[in-house]
């Protein structure tokens, strides 16, 4: 029956099939169904709103967005450590804008790779301080730089991003005239223990280059301190 109606419709247009050809065209014809069936789904799942017509100049409008509702994590803090189905995790976030779209997008990506890394060094220095100052024992003032080498050495490791959320913004910048950006928020998160990983290995290194044997024994102590915090 399917073949009988686009033979009909071929003749009507002057187009002679025979019947090795019909293959090929009802092929073109399902995906080109497809093709308009995913782009009117796509459309759908946007959310679009009219921006008033009144409007003074400097204000913005959310003109379009990606989900109906705004996600409550996009007020989340911008690095955290929560558990989820029982593994801890480092949760960050990002909310940058861009002209364009794509390039916001990318913008989010490189940003949460930085965040993650400054979140990083924050923790270790905290870890590594918190440690100190529960002991008696003095330290030089070399374990500052070993602090510093520990914390910038440790990768970012199975980041994957695990949200996100855009929205069109126009702003009236005159009487006659109206321009555009997105802002897109992101949020990913890293495994803690990739964390820990990395960071025992870099304290290893750290300890292994001391040369001061004074030092490397402290060290050790307040590296055994924050592993066995941690376990608890």
């Amino acid at each position: 029956m399917a073949f009988n109606k686009i033979e009909r419709l071929l003749k009507i247009g002057g187009i002679k099939m025979t019947i090795k050809n019909y293959k090929p065209v009802v092929i073109f014809l399902v995906l080109f169904l497809g093709v308009l069936l995913m782009s009117s789904c796509a459309e759908k799942s946007l959310v679009k709103i009219k921006s008033p017509k009144k409007a003074k100049i400097g204000e913005e409008f959310v003109v379009q967005k990606s989900s109906n509702r705004t996600p409550r994590w996009i007020n989340e803090p911008e690095f955290q450590i929560v558990k989820i189905k029982g593994e801890k995790y480092i949760v960050v976030k990002v909310d940058v804008s861009a002209k364009d779209r794509r390039a916001a997008e990318r913008l989010a990506e490189g940003e949460l790779r930085k965040r993650v890394a400054e979140g990083i060094k924050t923790l270790v220095e905290s870890q590594f301080s918190e440690a100190m100052s529960g002991t008696q024992e003095s330290y030089s003032e070399s374990f500052q730089s070993y602090v510093a080498t520990v914390a910038r050495n440790i990768p970012v490791v199975g980041l994957i991003v695990t949200d996100t959320y855009w929205e069109k913004i126009e702003r009236v910048k005159s009487k006659n005239e109206v321009e555009y950006y997105y802002r897109i928020v992101k949020r990913a998160r890293m495994p803690y223990k990739n964390y820990v990983e990395s960071r025992d290995k870099a304290m290893q290194d750290v300890i292994a280059a001391i040369q001061n044997e004074a030092d490397r024994a402290a060290l050790e102590k307040l590296i055994e301190k924050i592993q066995n915090g941690e376990n608890e």
